[in-house]
């Protein structure tokens, strides 16, 4: 007999123990911590965003409704470029000269 024929699935702590054996294993260590914001800072550098033109950050905060229209509506990986058009589109509207 296998030992997959000996579980008893009733058994409360199955799946704690499951889950403790094939977590992720983190290291905890400021360290590492550091390291690792470091490798997913390191995926947008100097020259992905001169590639665009995008040097300057601009941020702002929004409502939720706004924020979950944008989600809905704008394709990810797009929010930056939607953004940049909807704040010229009405910039042009208000008759600001967008090309000086």
């Amino acid at each position: 007999m296998s030992d997959v024929d000996q579980v008893d699935l009733d058994d409360p702590e199955l799946f704690m123990r499951a889950r403790a054996v094939f977590a992720t294993k983190v290291d905890g260590r400021k360290a590492a911590r550091k390291s690792r914001q470091q490798q997913l800072s390191g995926a947008v550098d100097g020259r992905s965003l001169r590639a665009t033109g995008r040097t300057e950050l601009v941020n702002f905060r929004a409502t939720a409704r706004i924020k979950a229209l944008v989600k809905e509506h704008v394709p990810q990986g797009k929010i930056s470029a939607w953004f940049e058009e909807a704040i010229l589109a009405k910039l042009k509207s208000d008759g600001v000269d967008t090309h000086a």
